[in-house]
């Protein structure tokens, strides 16, 4: 306490600790949205990502052409074709063409509520071909041990049959036995007058697997498997390699050699990319990706300015106290004992000042909230940022450690130079 008045007693202290006050509320208001965002985006997306393959193939044909019932049976036996030349490949060991956009890539657009008793819960559907190896090439297990992951994709019935992820199942039944039991979507649908009627459309729940994302912004691991049908035009194939197969030479590699050789009647290759690369493109071009960049760039804003403001206003006040090092090192105190006691000095008023700032922050946080960009629907799925106690602690922690860190650098620099400088040169001033 008495350490503190002395430090407070001095008038620069008090202006350093109103600046320090005033960077602990912007950066707190910076860098919120982008640790929350940091931290989802890092999450484990449920597959194979690593070993994943996107392979993009695409026809000449004009739209009037490809959508004729001729082109589209011949374009399907085509992507059927292209996807068994692919899994001739030493390195491939799974070749899937799927219709709907790849899971992890993209967000589909195809949703409604499930409920089950009194629960509902907002899922997202992905479609599968039948008796395909969806899963295998997701590397996407199943937790029903009566259907092994190779069986996924038998026996369903086209918008009858779903098979669930863990979460989902967890929050509708709590429980993830939940193989032969059925549930309910209300949708929208025309009658034989050609009107809208609403339909309760009954569905049976075939197996559970392991949860996933169905894009790299997906918090809520609320994603449910449905049979998909219709010839596609411009298919998707994803290939999982073999283990100790790097995914980024494999394309290096096989690019120019794929592009080449697998090329139909109709069809081509347009593109490979890698998984990591595709998501990072989806990322680029979402609107939570722009999103995202945009916090990044206001939180880089904000370092920027707390590393040469701090910086510049922390080395003036030290370098300004050279002469009070310099008498106490001619009293006999040790240059070590002076540079530390500068640097608890800077600790302390670090603390007190962000501290200080975080109270003023969170009479703002618990009025207009704490960054939420999510939409959380999954019941069974928590985070630490969805408790405000938690999150509040867990980002003032992170912006304290940030500021500290300057704060130390800033006076470290000066007052290393001060303490190895000679007794007389410090208080020539003096």
């Amino acid at each position: 306490m008495k350490q503190l008045k002395e430090i407070f007693g001095r008038k620069t202290s008090i202006w350093l600790a109103i600046e320090l006050v005033l960077v602990t509320c912007a950066c707190w208001w910076a860098f919120d949205p982008v640790i929350v965002t940091s931290y989802v985006t890092h999450l484990p997306m449920g597959c194979d990502i690593d070993r994943i393959v996107k392979l993009e193939v695409a026809t000449s044909l004009t739209n009037d052409e490809r959508f004729s019932r001729d082109i589209q049976n011949s374009l399907y036996d085509e992507e059927a074709h292209l996807a068994q030349r692919v899994m001739e490949m030493d390195e491939v060991a799974v070749a899937y063409r799927t219709r709907a956009t790849p899971l992890g890539f993209g967000q589909s657009h195809r949703n409604n509520f499930f409920h089950h008793d009194s629960d509902s819960l907002l899922c997202w559907l992905q479609g599968f071909e039948d008796r395909s190896r969806m899963f295998e090439a997701y590397g996407i297990h199943s937790l029903t041990p009566e259907v092994s992951t190779s069986e996924l994709t038998h026996d369903c019935e086209f918008e009858k049959t779903l098979i669930l992820t863990r979460s989902v199942a967890m929050a509708l039944f709590g429980t993830i036995d939940v193989a032969g039991r059925r549930i309910y979507s209300n949708e929208v649908d025309y009658n034989d007058d050609g009107q809208f009627e609403h339909v309760r459309r009954e569905w049976l729940i075939r197996a559970v697997v392991e949860d996933v994302r169905r894009e790299i912004f997906d918090r809520d691991y609320a994603t449910m498997f449905v049979l998909d049908s219709g010839p596609v035009s411009n298919a998707t194939i994803i290939i999982r390699l073999r283990d100790g197969v790097d995914a980024r030479r494999f394309v290096q590699e096989r690019e120019r050699e794929m592009q080449a050789s697998l090329v139909t009647e109709h069809l081509y290759v347009r593109s490979v990319q890698t998984a990591v690369e595709a998501s990072e493109q989806y990322v680029d071009s979402s609107w939570m990706g722009r999103q995202t960049h945009r916090n990044l760039l206001i939180a880089a804003f904000f370092a920027i300015n707390l590393a040469f403001g701090v910086f510049g206003t922390l080395l003036m006040y030290t370098r300004q106290r050279r002469e009070e090092a310099g008498v106490r090192l001619a009293f006999g105190a040790t240059r070590w004992s002076v540079f530390w006691g500068f640097i608890r000095e800077a600790w302390l008023l670090t603390t007190v000042s962000v501290l200080l700032g975080c109270i003023i922050y969170f009479q703002f946080a618990a009025s207009r909230g704490l960054c939420d960009d999510f939409s959380a629907l999954n019941p069974a799925v928590h985070y630490w940022f969805d408790d405000f106690g938690t999150h509040f602690l867990v980002v003032s922690t992170i912006v304290y450690l940030i500021i500290l860190c300057a704060v130390l650098i800033a006076t470290a620099i000066p007052a290393w130079r001060i303490c190895r400088s000679e007794i007389t040169e410090a208080l020539k001033d003096e």
